[in-house]
């Protein structure tokens, strides 16, 4: 239990030294008021000790503002060059032919003399059959047509003699008009043999498939000992074209009349650039394009003949294809890390006589290979900035380093095409 009877005595206590507290109180607060105040001398009471020190500051000179150096820069000169007007897009191979290769007759597979995936010449045998019955055929329609040419001989040497009878009046006209009868229906008979030892022949030729293209033999179906018949759906073998081979792709509305105006100057070429392989381009040239748009997406489809010696390319394979409209010969040409984007468009920095620069709207014709063809705003000789334009405003002052070049000489039919930047 608290003992509040103690607390009450002890509080009685420290009343009886209030007086002398306070009086110590008072004597710490003037004390403090009449202490020196940084100087050695006495301050007021209640004086601001602040304004000497913003006194002293304000008496000392002003430090002159600081000038921004020379932002450093990579420049390039606008150029003069031949640029070409291209149309990138994106392509997949076709076979020029695809033949597949069924048989006329039933019969059996004797002999398969190639093996899957061998290139063939046109006309080269892909399959021997089982002919001994034709051949026995051909065989019995040769001796006919030999009988039949021994015949006419002796109708022949029959006719000679009738007609020297009738010159000695042996023998009457009637009888030489029965010879000559004779000799005209045997030599008839001959034109029948011959054309049946012929289709025969024909028929004989049926026994050895061959493929009627240069190319490359596909999967081979049956092997030998197997048994075909005419009328079956199932193909033996195919052989695919591959040299020339077909780029197939599709050009948007808007390039269809720049491409129909070059197909219509010339022959228009193509690079055709595969993915991830190393080498040149396959080159060709556009062989037709279709004569319906593709109301779907806007596009209209064209082929190109590539020449494909190697057969590097594959009927499938997605390739990128590059085909050259035109050429410009004067085109006035900055790398395109020299074009900037604005609020107000398209702008470059360019770099005056005073080592200053200037913010200059532009207008871009196209973008070829990292190089940009500038149709209004710039002219030849001028001095653009392609490297450290975050550094700069209109008015800056520049140093500039080592010159960049305007550009590489763009690939017209070589090199990766850059979809993205290329225009016609």
């Amino acid at each position: 239990m608290i003992d509040t009877r103690s607390d009450v005595s002890s509080f009685r206590r420290l009343g009886r030294f209030a007086p002398a507290l306070a009086a110590i109180a008072l004597g710490a607060t003037l004390a403090f008021a009449q202490a020196p105040a940084g100087d050695g001398k006495p301050a007021a009471a209640g004086a601001d000790t602040a304004k000497p020190a913003e006194a002293a500051k304000a008496a000392a000179p002003a430090k002159p503002a600081l000038a921004r150096p020379p932002a450093p820069v990579t420049v390039a000169q606008v150029a003069v060059k031949p640029m070409p007007a291209v149309l990138d897009v994106v392509g997949t191979a076709q076979a020029m032919a695809s033949v597949p290769l069924k048989t006329r007759v039933d019969s059996m597979i004797d002999k398969v003399l190639v093996k899957e995936g061998d290139r063939v010449q046109a006309g080269q045998g892909i399959f021997q059959l089982d002919d001994r019955a034709v051949k026995a055929q051909v065989a019995q329609a040769r001796a006919v047509l030999a009988r039949d040419e021994a015949q006419l001989a002796l109708l022949r040497s029959d006719l000679e003699r009738t007609e020297q009878l009738v010159q000695t009046k042996t023998k009457s006209n009637r009888d030489l008009e029965s010879a000559k009868t004779l000799v005209a229906a045997q030599m008839a008979t001959i034109e029948a043999d011959r054309a049946a030892l012929q289709n025969l022949e024909v028929q004989a030729s049926w026994y050895v498939i061959s493929s009627p293209i240069a190319g490359r033999v596909g999967s081979i179906a049956l092997k030998a000992g197997s048994a075909i018949r005419a009328n079956d759906s199932s193909l033996l073998a195919t052989v695919n074209q591959l040299d020339p081979i077909y780029v197939a792709f599709s050009v948007p509305q808007a390039s269809i009349p720049a491409l129909r105006a070059a197909m219509a100057a010339g022959d228009v070429t193509v690079a055709v650039h595969q993915p991830n392989v190393d080498g040149a381009p396959l080159s060709g040239r556009i062989a037709y394009i279709e004569n319906m748009l593709d109301a779907a997406s806007g596009t209209l489809g064209v082929k190109a003949a590539v020449d494909n010696p190697a057969e590097r390319l594959l009927p499938g394979e997605f390739v990128q294809v590059r085909a050259v409209l035109r050429t410009d010969p004067n085109a006035l040409v900055v790398p395109d890390q020299a074009i900037q984007l604005g609020q107000n468009g398209t702008f470059v920095y360019v770099v005056k006589d005073d080592a200053t620069v200037e913010a200059r709207r532009v207008t871009i014709d196209r973008t070829v290979d990292r190089v940009t063809v500038i149709a209004k705003g710039l002219a030849a000789g001028e001095k653009v900035v392609v490297d450290g334009q975050l550094r700069l405003f209109p008015g800056a002052s520049v140093v500039t380093g080592k010159p960049a070049e305007s550009g590489g000489k763009p690939n017209e039919g070589g090199g990766k095409p850059q979809a993205a930047k290329s225009g016609t």
